[in-house]
Order: C-alpha cells, then sequence, then structure tokens
C-alpha cells in the first residue's frame, strides 16, 4: 500500500484499487461491533474474510469518514456517527433467544423447501451478526435468504415472502440474500 520513492523512502500510502468489499458488508461488522468497547484490525479481517490491505483500505476509509477512531493502544472504536451510519442497536437480547429464533427459522425453511405447493423454494439462508461474538447480548440476527420461485408468480411476491417468513419476530432481520453475505462469517440455516 505504500510506494517507495526513488530515493528507497516510504511515500504516503496510495490507493491504487478501492477494497473489493461491498459497503453493505463494512456497515455490517460496524454493527456487530455495537457491543464492543474496542476492536482490532484483525476483528475486521476475520469478520469479512479479507485480506490486510483491503483492510487497511477500509479503515483509513472509515477514519476518513469519521466513523471510526483509532485508540490510545492501537485498537479501534466506532463512533456515535459510525453507529449511526450502519443502523446500529444496543445489545439487547440474549444470545440464546437469537439462537432460538434461527433454529426455528431453520425449522420452517426446511418446511417450506420440502413443500411441493409452496410458492418458492428457499436456495440459501446465512445468519450473521454479533449473536457468533459469543457475547451474552447481542442485537437481532441479519438473515439473507435466496429464494427461487416454484410458480409463475405475478409482481414481487419475494418480498412479500420474506416479509411473511419474518413477520413478528424481533430476534431476526430478514432481507434478500447477497453473494457478500455467504462470504463473511456467518451461520448456514440450510
Amino acid at each position: 500500500m505504500r510506494k517507495r520513492t526513488a530515493s528507497g523512502s516510504e511515500a504516503a500510502p496510495t490507493f491504487d484499487a478501492m477494497p473489493k468489499v461491498p459497503l453493505a458488508a463494512v456497515f455490517s461488522f460496524l454493527r456487530d461491533m455495537r457491543g464492543a468497547l474496542t476492536w482490532t484490525a484483525q476483528d475486521l479481517i476475520e469478520t469479512l474474510n479479507i485480506g490486510k490491505p483491503d483492510a487497511d483500505k477500509i479503515l483509513t476509509l472509515l477514519r476518513m469518514q469519521g466513523y471510526v477512531e483509532r485508540t490510545a493502544n492501537a485498537d479501534w472504536l466506532t463512533t456515535v456517527a459510525g453507529e449511526s451510519v450502519c443502523d446500529s442497536r444496543l445489545p439487547r437480547f440474549q444470545r440464546e433467544s437469537v439462537d432460538a429464533a434461527l433454529s426455528t427459522l431453520s425449522d420452517r425453511i426446511a418446511a417450506i423447501n420440502n413443500d411441493r405447493q409452496a410458492e418458492f423454494t428457499i436456495t440459501k439462508a446465512v445468519a450473521f451478526g454479533d449473536f457468533l461474538s459469543g457475547r451474552a447480548n447481542c442485537q437481532s440476527a441479519d438473515v439473507g435468504i435466496e429464494l427461487a420461485a416454484q410458480k409463475a408468480t405475478g409482481g414481487d411476491n419475494g418480498a412479500r415472502f420474506l416479509k411473511q417468513l419474518g413477520a413478528r419476530n424481533r430476534f431476526l432481520h430478514i432481507r434478500p440474500y447477497e453473494e457478500w453475505m455467504g462470504k463473511r462469517t456467518h451461520r448456514r440455516l440450510l
């Protein structure tokens, strides 16, 4: 990330290419860190499954935007602006409650996929969030679900189906699956 000048000294970091990590993935990491006082670059690397060069670029960009700050002992903390932009909440649920909701959802997914009359088949389902950290309290789990229509449908029945799948469950936040969800740390539900 640093280039050497003709004299051999190091120049300022350069951004030859932006990190190949979607912004939504970075914000999901910041959401995960809401319950931690500080975190490390290694946490970012492991959670998003990225290399150190991409992590350094991401941290530089987040710092420039005022979303993270460096601590005195070289760790990182998420600022109030960072918590706001990623829409994190105070961890208020017991991890066991979130785990139970995910187990119930996994059973529902299996039942839907075994139902030949169902409008959709669920082809991918992953859960991610701070419940994976092992902390006692966590936020609701994010769940990415990919659907395949079994029948010809009109309109956007997929969005309606996902809304019904997660209806009235405060422990889960269900949304359409995106490729980055399967690359970061997650729990498979299917």
